[in-house]
């Protein structure tokens, strides 16, 4: 019998939720929510207690308001698509196609920081945006379009 288990043999693990401090709930939510457009599952903000959550496919994603205050860096995280200056926790959200011009629109005239002011063909194979979420967080935001552009260079469908 070979060492190797067979795929139907492997632990049937997953990851569920992903928790990630924040010092400001609202202004996360107002990013994630009014921005970027995702669908929230709960939010809540009072004096006690302050949380709010995303499901992705299957995965948790959630924001606790921090008992103190949590320094918000001013660098960019390096991703594989893109360059960033420091070593850190990241990660890239998928918006339809149809949907991805009015997101950019929208981070654009909320002055939301983006790594290069403006979408860039990336990897020679899909559209990204790297903005900075209200806790300094490098988010990629990206589509894959069906087929190459003619041009990479972004039109500005941002009106």
């Amino acid at each position: 019998m070979s060492e190797e288990k067979s795929k139907d043999e492997t632990p049937k693990i997953n990851i569920r939720f992903l928790f990630v401090m924040c010092n400001d709930i609202d202004a996360v939510r107002n990013f994630y929510t009014e921005l970027l457009g995702m669908k929230e599952v709960s939010y809540m903000n009072d004096e006690s207690w302050g949380w709010l959550s995303y499901e992705s496919e299957g995965v948790g994603f959630m924001f606790f308001r921090s008992p103190d205050e949590m320094p918000v860096p001013e660098e960019w995280v390096w991703q594989p698509g893109w360059g960033g200056d420091i070593a850190g926790t990241s990660w890239a959200i998928n918006v339809p196609e149809e949907d991805f011009a009015e997101v950019y629109r929208r981070m654009k005239d909320a002055s939301v920081p983006i790594y290069d002011g403006k979408p860039v063909w990336r990897q020679d194979s899909y559209w990204g945006m790297t903005a900075k979420d209200p806790m300094g967080n490098s988010v990629e935001i990206y589509y894959t379009p069906a087929e190459k552009p003619e041009s990479t260079d972004w039109p500005d469908k941002s009106g």
